[in-house]
């Protein structure tokens, strides 16, 4: 994949193109936006040094900015080597002219070289003088990593406008070279048009110090992603997501959308988001299960209070009956019983989607080889900082594949994404491991290349089970889940690589993973990564009748709601499995991050969901 930076996608050469517009500038521009992006000058591998001498057209939002006032009988901050370009027409003499304003004046004085050459020189030296009120502003597109600096004349602008950090101004200008950091020299652009200003409120804008914490960023999702760490994780996602796209679709994948609503539920349904109509008659009748315990907790003093003042008989004994029927609505409810929905909007319970497995083997029993990218929600108390209410998959089903195939199609896909987010963000990424994180980076290139464990649930918990100088918080014990406490240990300290686990007991994983010869283990995996644990899982899903609705019938799930998921066994059987890779798991994992709050502007998690 062609690209302009170690930063840059893939899509970059069907936005950028270039034009030679009427002044003849070969700096390349975006085709719907007539300007010019970061990316394209100073996200260059020179840095935009070959661009020098170009005009172009940019703009961004204002970092950092500093007003400066020059004397005219000297330059600020002289480079101490001129550009070639300025330089190979003049004698040592007049080098050391342009470089010392003093030896000058003396050499004007003894007529050295002549009047015409000490203008000359002159000339040259006065194109590196700062004006006397500029303003040099950094700005940032968010195209990538690098800022551009821009020198603005206050002739053209009232300062103030153009230095307020957030303000967003759009420039057109010649690029020319400065010295930078290590005597390198650098591009910005020397002004020459304001075409626009967004100006900013700077007594109220919360972003204005540049070191903001993220627990501080967090507060302003509407504006969290114009800081670097946020923009940076932005490009990183965006990279991931093109990146798995890709491996499918080059591997014969059909992309297909799958409903977010669904009437199916293999989760336990205490743990999923309920969907229900606000001005419907059934939630006026208060039938949530939230509502109705905070009713019978309300009923219940009402007939505490009954019995203290010794009201009346017929008064106790209906508020006992409410009562009553305030616990058998909750007991409908927690068992999705016979609660009234003929007004809601979809006739009968729904719920947000926790996983699109189900409904994508639908489409994989027809086109063979399909995949989806769709947001999936649990509604589960766990760690805010480790666990979003909302989170992105990308799920795939396979016909015709075993569970071999579709570990193996785990593996191809998570080393393909891995390996084009090392290529193409690179910059970002060894940004977020020295800013977030102290200089800590996932060693990328050893996942990729370094063979991964496999091991059994089994095998896993006997490891566990022989460890005596760590303490684990979570009991450790075959036939028990395996917390991220128990995975850390396996992935960081004793194998020091990726694992993959597999055959768990049935009663750890979904009613619909095929069950094994041995009838108590399944086929199901989980691959685990260091620092963020499970980042991919997948099954090989039940294609015998039986087995199948035996196993519903042990979940206690109502048969009938289920008849459409056992016609795709009825009428054209087909061994299959499937797979899905949690994005926040595993751009947590790549960015070096410790909060997943911290890799979302707009994160849900219990109690927080602003915007």
């Amino acid at each position: 994949m062609a690209s302009s930076s170690p930063s840059s996608s893939s899509s970059s050469s069907s936005e950028e193109t270039t034009t030679s517009s009427s002044n003849g500038s070969a700096v390349p521009s975006l085709k719907y936006s007539r300007r010019a992006s970061l990316r394209s000058v100073v996200g260059r591998p020179d840095g935009g040094l070959g661009l020098a001498g170009e005009r172009a057209v940019v703009g961004g939002w204002v970092k950092s900015s500093r007003a400066v006032k020059a004397k005219l009988d000297g330059p600020v901050s002289p480079p101490r080597t001129m550009p070639a370009t300025e330089t190979t027409r003049l004698t040592c003499t007049e080098v050391l002219m342009a470089r010392v304003p003093l030896v000058r004046c003396f050499a004007k004085l003894i007529g050295v070289g002549g009047s015409a050459a000490v203008d000359r020189v002159a000339s040259v030296s006065v194109s590196y003088k700062l004006a006397v009120e500029t303003a040099l502003v950094r700005i940032n597109d968010g195209s990538c990593l690098q800022d551009l600096q821009i020198v603005v004349n206050s002739s053209l602008c009232p300062l103030e406008q153009v230095t307020a950090i957030g303000a967003c101004v759009l420039v057109e200008g010649k690029l020319e070279l400065v010295e930078g950091r290590s005597q390198q020299y650098v591009a910005q652009i020397r002004v020459d048009k304001v075409l626009h200003v967004g100006p900013v409120s700077i007594d109220k804008y919360p972003l204005s110090n540049v070191e903001l914490l993220p627990e501080i960023v967090k507060d302003y999702p509407h504006l969290a992603a114009r800081t670097t760490v946020m923009a940076s994780v932005a490009r990183v996602r965006s990279e991931m997501v093109h990146a798995a796209h890709a491996f499918f679709q080059a591997n014969e994948f059909f992309h297909v959308n799958t409903p977010i609503i669904t009437a199916s539920a293999a989760a336990d349904r205490r743990k999923m988001f309920r969907v229900m109509r606000i001005t419907s008659k059934s939630d006026n009748r208060a039938i949530t299960p939230e509502v109705v315990r905070a009713s019978i907790k309300t009923k219940t003093k009402q007939i505490e209070a009954l019995k203290r003042s010794e009201s009346n008989k017929e008064a106790l004994e209906a508020a006992e009956l409410d009562l009553q029927r305030a616990n058998d609505l909750a007991t409908q409810l927690e068992q999705q019983g016979n609660a009234d929905f003929s007004d809601d909007f979809f006739r009968r319970p729904v719920y947000l989607s926790p996983d699109h497995t189900l409904h994508l083997e639908t489409y994989a029993c027809a086109l063979s080889s399909v995949y989806t990218f769709s947001p999936a929600f649990q509604a589960e108390n766990l760690e805010p900082h480790k666990h979003l209410a909302e989170k992105w998959t990308i799920d795939a089903e396979l016909a015709f594949a075993e569970l071999e195939d579709a570990i193996s199609c785990a593996k191809d896909c998570l080393i393909w994404i891995l390996s084009r987010v090392s290529k193409n963000c690179s910059d970002e990424l060894k940004f977020l491991s020295t800013r977030v994180n102290n200089g800590h980076v996932f060693h990328i290139e050893s996942a990729v290349s370094s063979p991964w464990e496999r091991v059994t649930y089994s095998e896993a918990v006997n490891v566990l089970l022989q460890v005596k100088d760590k303490p684990f918080e979570a009991k450790v014990e075959l036939g028990m889940p395996l917390s991220l406490e128990h995975m850390s240990y396996l992935v960081d300290d004793y194998y020091k690589k990726p694992v993959v686990i597999c055959e768990y007991p049935k009663e750890l994983k979904p009613f619909y993973a095929r069950l094994m010869e041995d009838g108590t283990k399944v086929s199901a995996f989980d691959i685990v990564m260091p620092k963020v644990g499970i980042i991919a899982c997948g099954t090989q899903k039940e294609e015998r009748m039986g087995n199948l609705t035996a196993r519903i019938d042990d979940s206690r799930l109502p048969r009938d709601q289920w008849e459409w998921y056992l016609d795709i066994r009825r009428h054209g059987t087909v061994k299959h499995s499937g797979l899905s890779v949690d994005i926040e798991q595993l751009l947590l994992l790549v960015t070096c991050l410790n909060d997943i709050r911290h890799i979302k502007p707009f994160q849900r998690t219990k109690g927080d969901a602003k915007c």
